[in-house]
């Protein structure tokens, strides 16, 4: 399945440089290109250098411009009728503003699905099976994240830790070393705690798999593996709450690759967390 190129370049447009949104913007506005389009006549249409259109291709992770080119020919097979958010009108009855949450929040996870590769899954699969601990990390909205994670990863074979608390999460990461696996979250990519975190975890050696919504973001570029999840939202979701719908998926979908890659294994830890807990429950 080819990369939407639309949901792409809008999470990593923030921090374009001016000649890579001229590029933006062109792909973003043009509904329809050529099936013969050479990198010369795209670079003229652009108004850059086919130099800069090459190193654009490679900044959103296209090995060349013939895979760009895929991706943008996939555009034309993409409706673009439906929009991927659903903005809410005071005008609107309950049930009416209820669908257009659900409408959002599908075509969110959609779009996110679109940003995934299987080269990317595949690495950040094989950091944590390889691991020797698993170790999460997010602040705020992001640790909402984070100890969903925490609570899923708990059920299989490789221990895993998180904490809540910012300066047990560093004291956390200066533990782990070049045997283990980091995940840590971040909508920005930019927020100066979990900067810190990832700096503590790269000098540490540590593989680290990423989480945001913003394609160039500084956290995002420290990454091993970075998983992009939609960036865009709505008047009234002003607090990113599509990217934490998902990244909850895409975290859901590591552990599911990691349980099933370990089936025997995951299945006994399985067995035995179920068993504790029903203890629990009053018969």
């Amino acid at each position: 399945m080819t990369q939407n190129i639309d949901s792409l370049l809008r999470a990593y447009y923030t921090n374009l440089s001016e000649k890579y949104k001229q590029i933006a913007d062109y792909i973003l506005k043009t509904e329809h290109f050529n099936q013969s389009l050479t990198i010369q006549e795209f670079a003229a249409d652009c108004g850059v250098s086919t130099a800069t259109i090459s190193r654009f291709a490679k900044m959103l992770t296209f090995a060349n411009f013939q895979a760009l080119k895929m991706a943008l020919l996939a555009k034309q097979a993409t409706p673009t009728d439906n929009p991927l958010f659903h903005e809410i009108s005071n005008n609107d009855d309950y049930l009416t503003m209820a669908d257009k949450i659900f409408a959002s929040n599908t075509n969110a996870l959609k779009a996110t699905r679109s940003l995934l590769t299987e080269a990317q899954l595949r690495q950040a699969v094989d950091y944590i099976n390889q691991a020797k601990h698993l170790s999460l990390f997010g602040l705020g909205a992001s640790g909402i994240v984070a100890q969903d994670g925490y609570h899923k990863f708990l059920r299989i074979a490789i221990p895993t830790v998180y904490s809540q608390d910012y300066h047990l999460q560093l004291m956390q990461a200066t533990q782990l070393t070049e045997q283990d696996c980091a995940l840590i979250i971040s909508h920005s990519g930019q927020n100066k705690d979990a900067l810190e975190i990832a700096r503590i975890l790269k000098e540490r050696h540590v593989p680290l798999i990423v989480i945001t919504s913003f394609g160039n973001s500084t956290l995002a570029k420290l990454g091993d593996v970075t998983l992009l999840s939609i960036s865009e939202e709505t008047n009234y979701r002003a607090e990113a709450l599509h990217a934490l719908i998902a990244q909850i998926s895409i975290v859901d979908s590591l552990f599911m690759m990691v349980a099933v890659n370990n089936g025997p294994q995951t299945e006994q830890s399985f067995k035995a967390i179920r068993t504790e807990i029903d203890r629990t429950r009053q018969k």
